[in-house]
């Protein structure tokens, strides 16, 4: 790995018992898979239970068991953080926090580490006891309001009612970030793009490419158990071709851009701001036409961040975006449209 290169890195917070560990497990078996993963968990306790469970090859986990890791920053956190960094050079850095900590601190201290950039911040929730948690403990409340995703967990042992009062009182709290109501923390892989920054648009391309073929054939599937009218139909619309590949349940869909000339920084981050609710992540390489190399950007659900010194001895010719949102396809023409005007010279 090129040592200038900052290390994506993941939040994984949640109340007591919300499945942060299910969810990492899935992570590691999905978005994550081929990946050198290094693992901070912070345990309250003289034993670490999730790291037994959680150890695989391509993980190393620093455990901190001495009290929570908010409130351990200027010591043993940071310390973990250089040794694994030193130790493992890995491509991809997960902290999970203990369920009653306070994940502002772990931001913070993250948003000023140049050598790490912040990827996400996910916020597992137990759908079935989420009211009561809100109830009883303020750190469940900041949990869910700091996120970009909010996996609501467990809902095969909710009913209608409860699934639907956890919705609203996340939506209270958090306005943007997608909501995922799943069993067993299985997210969509998809929504967690992370990609090497040296090698952004083949990846891309190689993303995409797998996407198509993983959904071809679904839609393939798919076409066979039609009526005769309804195949032909979809037989007709796949033959010219789609943008953008479905998910079965969350419709997820994904399309990618490439653009010359140079943006207006001021206008592109216009742009972001304005981004479709739906639009849960963004991420590409962009030239400014006042910065002398090209930038990393990275979106999710309402903030972003640029990287200006990954690729400063890079020669970028076109600016390279990707989009992953939910029935996101519609919005491409719009997302185009909009790109252009931040290529417009400013009057």
């Amino acid at each position: 790995m090129d040592s200038s290169a900052r290390i994506p890195t993941i939040i994984i917070t949640g109340f007591l018992g919300s499945g942060k560990t299910t969810l990492i497990k899935h992570l590691l078996e999905t978005s994550l898979s081929g990946k050198k993963v290094a693992l901070i968990e912070n345990e309250i306790g003289e034993v670490s239970v999730d790291s037994v469970i959680l150890k695989t090859q391509n993980v190393e986990i620093s455990e901190l068991t001495a009290g929570c890791m908010c409130c351990t920053i200027s010591g043993d956190f940071q310390n973990a953080v250089s040794d694994i960094l030193k130790g493992v050079s890995p491509d991809v850095l997960l902290i999970e926090t203990t369920g009653i900590a306070n994940p502002l601190s772990i931001f913070m201290m993250l948003a000023n580490d140049r050598r790490l950039i912040l990827e996400a911040i996910i916020t597992v929730a137990d759908a079935e006891n989420l009211w009561l948690h809100l109830q009883e403990n303020l750190v469940a409340e900041i949990q869910l309001t700091i996120c970009d995703m909010v996996v609501l967990n467990k809902v095969d042992v909710c009913s209608e009612a409860q699934l639907k009062a956890a919705e609203n009182l996340v939506r209270k709290m958090n306005e943007r970030a997608p909501i995922f109501k799943v069993v067993q923390g299985k997210i969509p892989p998809e929504v967690l793009f992370i990609s090497s920054p040296k090698n952004l648009r083949q990846e891309h391309e190689a993303f995409m490419a797998e996407l198509k073929q993983k959904y071809d054939k679904e839609i393939h599937k798919r076409l066979h158990q039609l009526e005769p009218h309804d195949a032909h139909a979809h037989e007709h619309h796949h033959e010219h071709g789609s943008e953008s590949y479905h998910l079965d349940v969350d419709q997820i869909e994904t399309f990618a851009i490439e653009l010359p000339n140079e943006f207006s920084q001021a206008k592109f981050e216009e742009f972001l701001s304005d981004l479709p609710r739906q639009c849960y992540r963004a991420k590409g390489i962009v030239k400014f036409d006042t910065m002398p190399t090209p930038a990393i950007f990275n979106f999710a659900s309402g903030r972003y961040t640029f990287e200006f010194d990954t690729l400063k001895d890079e020669t970028i010719s076109h600016n390279t975006l990707i989009f992953i949102g939910k029935q996101i396809g519609k919005e491409k023409s719009s997302i185009e449209a909009k790109l252009a005007l931040c290529q417009q010279p400013n009057h």
